[in-house]
């Protein structure tokens, strides 16, 4: 007996072995070609960081040193997923690369699923010195799929490596609240753009919404869901409301007045269903066209863009939107996650706004059959100094139109 088992223990453990090998040859470290010719700093970049009030904060000088009011450029990418495959990520990158040094803008956000998949750690850094190379400012919140398996870094590790940088304005330190309380999640900080006579025009939130639902909430918020199959994404959390509100209203100390603000998240609120819902209804996604800008009774309205798939929310709704409402400032809610919605709705006078979907690793309107132009690319923010803005959705099919029948083709 004893001569047979041992073969099979050491088939058995060889087979382990062989296993084990290719499970880590597919997820060995990958990292991108960088054609180094197409980095081109902007000569003419003229924006610089200070702490004012122990905010970090942005303003921007001319040729003489002297702050100027001139407008805010800020361009946001979501849903990069530069990953482990081998194709389409690189795509991902040389396009990232070749907007920014087109743009040429003033701030640089991504909001969520940056770097992901397996062994992401050295392609994070490697995202972390393409950035630096371009000269420009730029700033981050992650996304559901950061961290979200055994072969990747932590969510704390990566905030923590972005923070390294000298042009990441990412905060890499525990928030608290002023009762004491530890904020929930990683990342979580304000930045401020400011005038030429110090006051500040616009504050932008970088608000972690976690990932998955941990199994305790979601046996305690059960009964909320309506959707089993997408109700299980994370929420934002009590901590981090006080903290948001809290921070609110000291930056209005500081300014003497309301200041205008824009909140990054990359999973949607609930509210952006409940809006949504309540302008075009629930029926079949795609096929139902809404009419923009045609404010309702209570003067909410539809803007631009459909909503091609299921608005991935949390089942549970904490109340973060109820609390922008009370605070007054926050104007602009920016997430990402539904690589195929692309609509932005006023709700309440608040913009709930997807940003323009950036990675073709992940699924699109061509991989799905929904539509054979593709919405990668990214959206342009302009910030004006008496707190107003505009937004503007970029396609990389307007403006490389020559390139979109190879970039299809990667669907195929």
């Amino acid at each position: 007996m004893k001569k047979k088992v041992l073969p099979t223990l050491i088939c058995a453990l060889l087979g382990l072995i062989a296993i084990g090998g290719i499970i880590f040859m597919i997820n060995l470290p990958v990292t991108y070609k960088i054609n180094r010719s197409e980095i081109k700093k902007n000569p003419d970049y003229n924006v610089e960081v200070i702490k004012s009030n122990g905010y970090t904060t942005l303003i921007k000088k001319d040729s003489s040193g002297n702050v100027t009011d001139e407008p805010f450029k800020v361009m946001a990418f979501t849903d990069t997923h530069l990953d482990a495959k081998p194709l389409k990520p690189q795509y991902t990158m040389d396009y990232l690369i070749r907007d920014i040094v087109y743009e040429k803008p003033d701030l640089v956000l991504f909001v969520g699923d940056n770097i992901t998949g397996p062994m992401n750690g050295p392609r994070t850094r490697q995202f972390c010195r393409v950035m630096e190379s371009l000269g420009v400012y730029w700033d981050c919140v992650l996304g559901n799929h950061e961290g979200d398996n055994a072969w990747s870094i932590t969510r704390e590790q990566m905030v923590k490596i972005f923070s390294k940088y000298p042009h990441c304005l990412m905060e890499a330190d525990t928030k608290k609240t002023s009762a004491g309380e530890t904020v929930w999640g990683n990342g979580n900080h304000v930045i401020n753009l400011m005038d030429s006579k110090g006051k500040i025009t616009r504050s932008i939130f970088f608000i972690d919404g976690g990932g998955a639902m941990s199994a305790e909430d979601m046996q305690k918020y059960d009964a909320e869901f309506t959707d089993k199959n997408h109700n299980d994404y994370d929420y934002v959390k009590d901590s981090q409301i006080t903290w948001y509100l809290e921070t609110v209203a000291d930056i209005e100390r500081i300014n003497g007045g309301k200041v205008k603000s824009m909140v990054l998240d990359h999973i949607p609120l609930p509210e952006f269903k409940i809006a949504y819902d309540k302008l075009v209804g629930e029926g079949t996604m795609h096929e139902t066209i809404p009419e923009y800008g045609k404010p309702d009774a209570d003067g909410d309205e539809i803007i631009m863009g459909l909503r091609r798939e299921v608005i991935c929310c949390s089942g549970h709704n904490s109340g973060f939107f109820d609390a922008i409402l009370k605070a007054g400032s926050t104007d602009l809610f920016v997430s990402g996650h539904d690589h195929v919605n692309d609509f932005v709705l006023r709700y309440k006078g608040v913009v709930l706004s997807y940003n323009t979907p950036s990675g073709y690793s992940g699924y699109s309107v061509v991989s799905k059959g929904i539509g054979d132009k593709l919405l990668k690319g990214y959206t342009r923010y302009i910030f004006n100094n008496d707190g107003t803005y505009t937004r503007e959705q970029i396609c990389n099919a307007d403006l490389y139109p020559e390139a979109q029948a190879e970039l299809n083709a990667l669907y195929k």
